[in-house]
Order: C-alpha cells, then structure tokens, then sequence
C-alpha cells in the first residue's frame, strides 16, 4: 500500500456510469497516473453503475469505488472519499475533487500539476473548457461579489420561472462576455491569476490548504461550492490561482440536465442560502480550531499510537 500519492483525485457519480467511464478512461491515460490514487463515490445510483464501475475500477491498483448508501449529494460524497482515504494515508500534495463529466485532454496535466508548489497557495483553478459554450468556466468569479451582487443572485432565485430563464440565457451571455474581455481587456495575464473563486466543477486543493484547517464544507447537498471555498480560502489568508496551463474539458450538467427542474431548482435555492451564509459569516471557526487541524492534518496516518482520526482533521 502506498502511502505518499502525490495527488488523490475524486469524482462523484450518480447514475451516470457511462459518463464517469470517460472520465476514468482520460485520467488512467495520464502521464504520471502511477503517482495518484482516484476515489469514485457512487451516491447510491440504484442502477447499474455500482457493476459497471466496479469492473473497470478493479483493473488498475490505485483505483477505488466507494458505494454509499445515500446520496450525498457533491461535497457531502467528496467529503466521505477524503475521510475514507485519511484512515490509511498521508494527505497528499494537491487534492483534486471534480464532476465525473470531466475529460482530461491533456495527458501531461499530472505532470504539469507537479510542478507547481502545493506550500504556496490554498487552491488551484484550472482551465475548464465547457461543452456548452467552448470557453474556459474560470475565473467563476472574478472579484469578491458586492452586497449588491449577491442581493442580484437572491432575486434571481426567488422565482423559478425567472431562475429557468437565466439558466437557458446563460450560455449566450457567457459567450458574449468572453469576446467582449477577449477585445477590450487590456490587463496582462499571464499562465496564473489570483481570483476570488473557481468552478465547481474542477477544484484543486493544496496540501497547504487542509494544513491551514481547511476542509470541504458539505453544509448543504448541491451547488455554491464556489463560495464555500472562496470564502474558506479568504478566511485563512489562502490564494486561489487560475492556471491557464492545467487544462481539462467539461461537458456539463450530466446529472442534472441542461434545463432547469424544479428539483434542481430547489437545490440551488439551497446552496446558495447556505453559501451566503458563509459569504456573510466566512468561517470563524476555524480561527479557534486552524491550529489544532495544522497538526492532526500534518500528522494522521503517520502516528497510529496516538489515535487521531480522519474525522478529527477533516470535517
């Protein structure tokens, strides 16, 4: 059992074998595979995911599928792969939590990734070319949203009908926002830029981060992930970097669909109340608590006698 991965990669699936099989298909190809472990969490699929995956999985050694009994939901299944993996191993240098409807295009992005510093920065958000609009997804936001921007988002999701109308207006007013920075922006921009917060659907974690008193907030079942980190990042002084080197490509909304239900609907309303949550309060506690998870972070797996948990250095 190898217990210095460099990089512990994690995808959640749920009923959406096929799509998963991709992703896993992309990453065993590589370059560097060999030095990752890569957890998939099924979230209680009852189909025939749990089989199919299972038998792919059991061709490679340094990978895993964790069934759970419920649905968890994004963080709250990402959350269980980390604490699972934390029972038997140190915490790697870059933790990678992603859709499963990611497909890496690159086969030298390991390797690219290992040459950053996981000691100098609290994330990473990498190039995500989405399918829908053929442009990058990062920054997700740019600059730290005004109370005014946040307000906009409340009101947005106040109505259903008015939520399902920017869903389907989005992609237009993606595409023309990023020619408009395309043509005007001036501002030098080089391979990496510190930003507020990245997509969800890749995120990248630092072994500083978790060193910090980090940890994946699965406070509520779907979406703002982005704030959760941006503001967990913010609070223990930690910059996200978008590198533009890292690159990855993102169908998108496999397992909720293109078009707005209302189900979704009632989950984002969700996410973002609780995301707010923490954009007004950040995470004050982690001020009485960072310390403490520094050094059960630094230490778990490496002093059985002591009897730390997974549970004590990530939450």
């Amino acid at each position: 059992m190898n217990s210095d991965w460099k990089t512990l990669i994690i995808t959640v699936n749920f009923r959406q074998d096929q799509c998963t099989l991709r992703f896993l298909n992309s990453a065993t190809k590589l370059d560097g595979f060999g030095s990752c472990h890569l957890l998939i969490v099924d979230n209680d699929s009852d189909d025939s995911s749990v089989r199919s995956l299972r038998a792919a999985s059991a061709e490679f050694g340094n990978v895993e599928l964790l069934a759970l009994p419920q649905n968890a939901g994004y963080f709250g299944g990402a959350n269980w792969a980390l604490r699972h993996y934390l029972e038997r191993h140190r915490i790697p240098d870059w933790v990678v939590v992603c859709n499963n409807d990611v497909v890496f295009d690159n086969p030298r992005f390991l390797l690219r990734l290992y040459e950053r510093d996981p000691g100098k920065m609290g994330m990473i958000a990498p190039a995500i070319i989405s399918g829908v609009t053929g442009h990058d997804e990062n920054p997700s936001i740019r600059h730290r949203p005004s109370e005014f921007r946040m307000w906009r988002y409340s009101f947005w999701l106040s109505s259903y009908h008015m939520m399902w109308f920017k869903q389907w207006l989005s992609p237009l007013v993606r595409r023309a926002r990023y020619r408009l920075e395309k043509w005007t922006s001036h501002r030098h921009r080089g391979t990496g830029e510190s930003i507020y917060a990245p997509s969800g659907a890749f995120l990248i974690f630092s072994r500083r981060f978790f060193e910090a008193g980090g940890f994946i907030d699965d406070g509520s079942f779907l979406y703002a992930e982005e704030f959760r980190v941006a503001e967990m990042c913010r609070y223990l002084g930690l910059s996200v970097i978008h590198d533009r080197e890292l690159t990855a490509w993102h169908e998108g909304s496999q397992s909720t669909g293109r078009m707005l239900s209302r189900s979704v609907y009632l989950h984002q309303k969700e996410g973002f109340s609780y995301g707010l949550t923490r954009f007004k309060n950040s995470y004050p506690e982690l001020g009485a608590k960072a310390r403490s998870a520094r050094t059960i972070v630094t230490n778990i797996a490496t002093d059985r006698s002591t009897g730390a948990t997974a549970e004590e250095g990530v939450r």
